[in-house]
């Protein structure tokens, strides 16, 4: 498996707070199957530059690399970011260079409480400059968790959806669980990643999330979302996903969910 959301460098942000943890975190996803990483720390746009970060960045790699190399491991990491969302990130100059694995797409982070007003400009924008965002868990975000259908105008404008492997498995709850399967239900999610943190509770674990998705929508639609479109990804291929469906509430769902 591809993971492209994973805060794997150390002393970078609030992911692995020391290379030790960052070794058990790549023993963690040999094990669980993962073979490449993406190495989505957090850039926020007024604390750090594009310059900056991606020479934090590929000092970290690089560090990271050694060990993930290891016959054990065979891990390969890649550059990234997760980008946290901001009224001029759009025009932001260089905001290409901070894509997956030098392609198109770009992970791009909301606030957990709600979805700003500029949202849909900056998406726009982007599209405009060719960048393809890719916006990271938003069946967390809880705006989205009261009614899924803000998220469809999102994915309209060409923004894709990455859920959390956690949330497929119930770890950030009940709530996060169910809009996860309503997004993936109607095409407004389109791939799977760890958002690991730690070596803990936040490891990066995908097998249980990916037997719980092959249930939900079958062994070979969980087989696009895990593999083909991460690696599509890596290789810049243009995507299309299918049309995103509004989502209906059913009176069922409303008295005993």
């Amino acid at each position: 498996m591809i993971d492209l959301h994973c805060h794997i460098l150390p002393e970078m942000d609030d992911g692995s707070r020391s290379m030790e943890e960052t070794r058990e975190m790549l023993a963690i996803a040999a094990a669980e199957g993962i073979r490449v990483i993406a190495a989505t720390q957090h850039f926020i746009e007024d604390q750090t530059s594009v310059d900056a970060y991606l020479e934090r960045l590929k000092e970290g790699i690089k560090k990271v690399q050694r060990y993930a190399d290891e016959p054990d491991k065979g891990i390969r990491i890649v550059k990234g970011a997760e980008v946290y969302i901001s009224p001029e990130i759009s025009r932001l100059d260089g905001v290409e260079r901070l894509c997956l694995a030098y392609s198109r797409y770009l992970l791009m982070e909301l606030p957990m409480l709600d979805i700003p007003q500029y949202t849909e400009d900056v998406i726009y924008n982007l599209r405009l400059k060719g960048i393809q965002p890719i916006i990271a868990h938003p069946e967390r975000n809880h705006r989205i968790q009261d009614d899924p259908n803000l998220f469809l105008p999102l994915i309209e404008l060409g923004a894709m959806g990455q859920v959390n492997a956690g949330s497929i498995n119930g770890f950030f709850g009940d709530r996060a669980r169910k809009c996860a399967r309503i997004l993936f239900d109607h095409k407004m999610a389109h791939l799977v990643g760890t958002d690991a943190h730690s070596s803990g509770r936040r490891a990066p674990r995908v097998k249980e999330a990916s037997e719980k998705l092959q249930k939900w929508m079958g062994s070979e639609a969980a087989d696009v979302v895990l593999n083909n479109t991460p690696q599509a990804i890596m290789n810049n291929v243009f995507l299309e996903p299918d049309p995103p469906i509004r989502y209906r509430q059913r009176l069922f769902h409303f008295l005993f969910t």
